[in-house]
């Protein structure tokens, strides 16, 4: 391999002609690529929302989830749906009370059981009008302690028994599915209406994607050849944002030594010289 000399050091961009830099997470969840298992989830959420109640959403890190579920959000009718969206969620019970009645446009209160309540009707009085129904999406739910789920659990019981007023989707890795299973949780979970765990990409997804992103920044997808994007399947197993991490460092390397493509030894020999993946395996969080 030719080592790299002044003239060959150029930009990514300028060395590739991209007109924008591909596999970059600030993609906008209107734009992204949706592979089988997310076109799937939401569809199954557009139809969730037509029960109401709790939904479920479970999967790997980097698989997708938070971006699918931004773009479910955003594709919601304004007029029927209103979104409150929990991306970074306290860790304190009164920490998450303090955070929802802010959300809610509430005034603080001192006690937590004073927050609670005031939540509470508030979101019951919004499902009771004839305005947007509230849901209320919790994202990287398996951070969260059982006394923080506990108080959402307490929050639906009073009434979804009876009506759903609000819709509330719970959204985390597999490690969330081992929390759900504390017995103080055993009425939440009874009341989940619609679960579904996304999966990582196949490797026809994959190749989709590798091509998707390509083409967006307006080159050659064959600067990915077959081979490759294999490599970055099984390495990645199927997890997008793997991909997007073994992609860029293959193409960071290429415009590093001038070299114009990427094929299968190439590939490999940037997955074997990665720290992160040079025991074969991706990375776990």
């Amino acid at each position: 391999m030719n080592q790299p000399n002044l003239t060959d050091k150029k930009r990514l961009r300028a060395h590739f002609g991209f007109t924008r830099i591909p596999f970059n997470k600030k993609v906008w969840a209107q734009k992204m690529f949706d592979s089988s298992s997310q076109r799937e989830l939401i569809s199954g959420l557009s139809m969730w929302l037509e029960i109401k109640g709790i939904a479920l959403v479970t999967g790997p890190s980097g698989v997708g989830k938070s971006i699918t579920l931004r773009r479910f959000a955003r594709e919601l009718d304004e007029t029927r749906y209103r979104v409150i969206d929990f991306s970074s969620m306290p860790s304190t019970s009164t920490g998450f009370l303090r955070a929802l009645n802010r959300k809610l446009g509430l005034p603080m209160r001192l006690h937590g059981v004073d927050l609670f309540d005031q939540a509470r009707e508030r979101l019951v009085e919004l499902g009771a009008n004839e305005g947007p129904h509230p849901v209320l999406i919790v994202d990287d739910a398996e951070g969260l302690r059982i006394s923080v789920i506990d108080i959402l659990r307490r929050m639906t019981a009073a009434h979804f028994d009876r009506e759903n007023h609000f819709s509330l989707l719970l959204a985390g890795t597999d490690d969330l599915l081992q929390t759900l299973k504390a017995p103080s949780l055993a009425p939440l979970r009874s009341r989940v209406v619609y679960a579904w765990q996304l999966r990582p990409y196949g490797l026809e997804d994959t190749r989709n994607y590798v091509r998707f992103h390509l083409e967006r920044a307006q080159i050659d997808p064959k600067t990915l050849s077959d081979q490759a994007t294999k490599r970055i399947f099984q390495a990645a197993k199927g997890r997008p944002r793997y991909i997007n991490q073994l992609a860029t460092q293959a193409l960071i390397q290429a415009a590093v030594i001038g070299r114009e493509a990427i094929d299968g030894d190439f590939m490999t020999g940037i997955i074997n010289a990665h720290p992160l993946y040079a025991t074969g395996k991706a990375p776990t969080a």
